[in-house]
């Protein structure tokens, strides 16, 4: 769909137009999993099946593995995990 609602001009920029689809290719899972997430604790925390402080530990810890997608997708596209680190 050539969409990049999320992506700023700047990737696509340090990217070039091939390697920036393969780079969006790779965000798809991480949104997913990210989404997918969200709804699974919503519906978790409305049951209230878990206590406070064991609900927060899981959520963080499991927000950490789409962190660790989005960081290795943008070391294998680009060749550096941050963007932000170099300027054009």
């Amino acid at each position: 769909m050539k969409k990049n609602y999320f992506l700023p001009e700047k990737t696509r920029l340090l990217l070039g137009e091939e390697k920036f689809k393969s780079y969006q290719k790779g965000l798809i899972f991480p949104y997913l999993f990210l989404g997918t997430l969200m709804i699974c604790m919503a519906i978790v925390e409305m049951l209230k099946i878990l206590q406070t402080p064991t609900f927060i530990a899981i959520y963080i810890t499991l927000c950490i593995i789409p962190i660790i997608m989005f960081i290795v997708n943008n070391k294998k596209n680009t060749g550096r995990y941050w963007f932000w680190v170099k300027d054009i």
